[in-house]
């Protein structure tokens, strides 16, 4: 496959610091089975990254099985979340969650990332 459809390196969150700065100062958003963190950063490409607990997620099957359907959302949504990080973390819920309902949650948040605007008001009121 060519295009917008792949997931190559360039498009995952690798590095402690990304995780770091998404935990620290990401936009929040929750799901029924997942929380999503999201960094504007303008001028880069859509990337995700997984942050997926054994505390909450404990069989190595259920992490592995709700990163596979992160990843395959990602891939067919990346164009329109370009300038963005995001960090998905699942509930303990999830591990028990058919794959459909997985994916609707997942879909939703996105569409959720994807409005957020690339550009914040300063400072901390609105005039």
């Amino acid at each position: 496959m060519a295009g917008p459809l792949r997931f190559p390196r360039s498009a995952r969150l690798l590095a402690k610091a990304d995780f770091d700065r998404a935990f620290q100062g990401g936009t929040r958003l929750g799901g029924q089975f997942f929380r999503l963190l999201v960094v504007i950063e303008p001028g880069t490409p859509a990337r995700l990254g997984a942050a997926l607990a054994k505390r909450s997620i404990p069989h190595a099957v259920d992490r592995n099985r709700i990163r596979r359907q992160l990843r395959e959302a990602f891939r067919q949504r990346q164009a329109e979340l370009a300038a963005r990080s995001l960090v998905f973390t699942a509930k303990p819920e999830a591990a028990a969650t058919p794959n459909p309902a997985l994916r609707a949650d997942i879909d939703r948040l996105l569409t959720r990332a994807a409005a957020l605007p690339l550009d914040r008001p300063a400072g901390t009121m609105s005039r």
